[in-house]
């Protein structure tokens, strides 16, 4: 499986702040980084195969728990310590209710923003129509399909996504379609998504994103929805429908079904989103020593250690020792007659220092153009958001919510690119075959 949504990516469910759902199911994990008032709610019965009794995080709550009725089928109830237990009645015939933290969603919540206006920035090489009320997305690339959409206007038409009565995905059935669509307030209307002509299907929707970059408000009544759906910063409200994919939202409300179909498309990585520090260490130790005495002794030790540690994601070590030792003995009466020791430590790179240097000053500037193109997002989306008539504050304080959260992730990367530069300040490469 790909590795597109960090923490949340195993999650049917996952929802930053509160969860408020009642007499539907989540078929896989969930987890809620806020509040859970939950009833008659199930969780996990189609995880397959069913993990060891005890074992899986299946269902995790970091805020008040209010949860009636309900099953979670597949393994534990993991609740904050801190949290307060207000009711929680649900079964656990493979787990108990514990107390933990498996998951940081304040990580998980930065990077899925982060990543949500990455892949928006994408270009598309996908193409689309709306003809008879009946939207047509059309890609031919075998690998990647993306579309840019506004949800308000579709393809200059000026008719909403609301106001469809089909969507049809033309593309190879093998290729990961990556929708993005622009608005603040989405709503769906009432109609059927069909692939390639025909209605799609669970397995199709394992490889579609449908990405909402933008969204404050995410409703839908009746539409099955094919396909995994981020808005990070939206607050979904559904009733008597369905989602097949991952569900990735701000909070959560209504009675819709989730259906445990993960995205396994393969998405450009979000690079720019990833926190990540490099520390390496190379170095090269020789020590001789000799001494002479009756017997002459001659012993020589090279050690050479490598060690490479990348944090979050990789720990590699290295060790390489070479020792050789000549021993020749004349008598059994020794004096040592004199003793020199001389250790020498060199630093030896894989590459030419200078290529290394000029690498890893190219990789900041190219991370500082992505960021400087999420900030663009940011501002185009507050231009966008304070034109709309009818503007309440409360439409005000959400934006303003949303945008500082991505210009406070954004300004924490800004510290670790000047950590990256601040490396080479000193930094002096005379000869440029060093």
């Amino acid at each position: 499986m790909a590795f597109n949504f960090g923490l949340a990516n195993d999650y049917n469910v996952f929802v930053f702040g509160n969860m408020s759902l009642s007499n539907t199911d989540a078929e896989g994990r969930v987890a809620v980084g806020g509040n859970a008032t939950l009833s008659n709610y199930g969780v996990g019965a189609s995880i397959t195969p069913l993990p060891p009794a005890n074992t899986d995080p299946s269902f995790v709550i970091n805020g008040t728990v209010n949860v009636t009725a309900g099953s979670n089928a597949s393994g534990n109830t993991v609740v904050n310590p801190s949290s307060t237990i207000i009711n929680y009645t649900m079964g656990n015939p493979n787990g108990l209710l514990i107390e933990g933290t498996p998951i940081d969603f304040a990580e998980a919540e930065r990077y899925l923003k982060c990543a949500s206006n990455f892949w928006s920035t994408l270009a598309p090489n996908g193409t689309g129509e709306v003809v008879f009320n009946q939207l047509n997305l059309i890609g031919t690339d075998a690998t990647l399909n993306i579309f840019s959409l506004d949800s308000s206007n579709l393809y200059g038409t000026g008719i909403s996504l609301a106001q469809l009565n089909g969507i049809n995905i033309i593309a190879p059935l093998s290729a990961t379609i990556l929708i993005n669509v622009d608005g603040t307030a989405i709503q769906y209307g009432s109609y059927q998504i069909f692939r390639n002509g025909t209605a799609a299907t669970r397995e199709n929707a394992r490889r579609i994103l449908w990405n909402f970059p933008q969204a404050l408000t995410w409703s839908n009544s009746t539409t099955a929805i094919y396909g995994s759906v981020l808005a990070p910063f939206a607050a979904a409200n559904t009733t008597f429908s369905q989602i097949n994919g991952n569900i990735i939202f701000d909070s959560f409300s209504g009675n819709a079904e989730s259906h445990n179909e993960l995205f396994i498309g393969e998405l450009p990585e979000a690079t720019v989103c990833l926190l990540t520090t490099t520390s390496t260490t190379t170095s090269t130790t020789t020590s001789t020593t000799t001494s002479t005495t009756t017997s002459t002794t001659t012993s020589t030790t090279t050690s050479t250690t490598t060690s490479t540690t990348t944090s979050t994601t990789t720990s590699t070590t290295t060790s390489t020792t070479t020792s050789s030792t000549t021993t020749t003995t004349t008598t059994t009466t020794t004096t040592t007659t004199s003793t020199t020791s001389t250790s020498t430590t060199t630093t030896q790179a894989p590459v030419p220092r200078s290529q290394a240097i000029t690498d890893l000053l190219v990789s900041v500037a190219l991370q500082q153009a992505a960021l400087s193109h999420i900030l663009n997002a940011e501002g185009e989306k507050i231009q966008k958001i304070l034109s709309f008539d009818n503007l309440t504050s409360e439409t005000i304080l959400q934006t303003n919510r949303s945008v500082e959260s991505m210009v406070n992730s954004i300004s924490n990367l800004e510290v670790i690119l000047t950590d990256k530069i601040s490396l080479f300040k000193a930094c002096k490469c005379n000869d440029i075959r060093e």
